[in-house]
């Protein structure tokens, strides 16, 4: 059994690997090789205990990633097992992991379901938010790139520090109307409450990613947003009942959001739609895969 470290982790992993390892990991899902089930919590006091089992037939492994959360802070963690031998053959830190991950799986909806990007409009500007612009960054090559963040001096921050890290001008925008006018990639990554994006029926052909909030209580845009779309993804439907605001109210209405592994198992059925929106919550086939590679490329398995 190995122990691999967060350093590790980031020598080993970078983003164009996980986006192609998160596209190998839906298609064997979509194929039925793959699975997980919903995100389990756990609360102990002021603790919350998560758990994310996935499985995946191709390396006979399965796993899950586990991550406990206080008021202190967070720490990350990913098991995985050979389910031949049924050995325990890493236990992975998943920090950053989860972080590119999380990039990753934005960045691939981002590809098949909006072919060419122009104008990324990135909302949020916290910690996820560097990988998110990293993924599209990887995918495609946008003539703009925005950042607007509810507190200015956050935006302007990260606009500089994400233009000397990719040699890229973006510009950081204190006004949400102004940023996304005329966007066709816009990803949101909050922790909001209150919806931030409340319209966006005057915008033409778009691609929306939604992944700051797994829980009920969080809601980033408005549920005439959803509506208004042609089509609502999601990496596991059950999940998302139980975690998304916007899906949940969504399905109630009587909408009926598809599953990522059929847009991934069935690319061409969906590249075409106008406006469409991802709701990402992570999954745990997303990081088994993921540490998987990193055991790979340390030639460990």
């Amino acid at each position: 059994m190995y122990y691999i470290t967060e350093r590790e982790v980031s020598d080993n992993l970078d983003m164009k690997a996980a986006v192609g390892l998160i596209r190998e990991a839906f298609e064997e899902y979509y194929k039925g090789n793959a699975g997980a089930d919903p995100r389990q919590r756990t609360y102990s006091g002021p603790a919350v205990l998560s758990t994310m089992p996935a499985f995946m037939n191709k390396y006979q492994i399965s796993g899950l990633k586990s991550y406990i959360g206080t008021k202190n802070g967070a720490k990350f963690v990913v098991l995985l097992f050979d389910t031949e031998s049924t050995d325990l053959l890493a236990v992975v830190e998943a920090e950053k992991l989860g972080q590119i991950r999380t990039g990753a799986v934005t960045a691939l909806a981002t590809s098949i379901l909006h072919d060419k990007c122009s104008v990324f409009t990135l909302i949020g500007s916290g910690f996820q938010a560097e990988t998110q612009l990293e993924g599209i960054l990887s995918v495609s090559d946008p003539i703009e790139i925005r950042v607007y963040s509810r507190t200015a001096s956050h935006s302007k921050s990260f606009a500089q520090r994400m233009s000397k890290k990719f040699g890229r001008e973006i510009k950081d925008y204190s006004d949400l109307g102004k940023a996304l006018y005329n966007a066709d990639v816009i990803t949101c990554i909050t922790s909001s409450y209150e919806p931030i994006i409340k319209d966006l029926s005057f915008s033409g052909r778009y691609h929306l990613n939604i992944a700051g909030s797994n829980i009920l209580a969080r809601r980033e845009v408005s549920e005439a947003v959803i509506r208004d779309a042609n089509l609502v993804v999601v990496e596991h439907l059950e999940q998302a009942l139980r975690e998304s605001s916007e899906i949940s109210d969504f399905v109630n209405g009587g909408g009926k959001p598809v599953e990522f592994k059929e847009v991934v198992g069935e690319s061409q059925k969906f590249s075409h739609l106008r406006k469409t929106i991802f709701k990402t919550m992570g999954i745990g086939l997303e990081d088994i895969i993921c540490a998987w590679y990193v055991l790979d490329k340390m030639n460990l398995v």
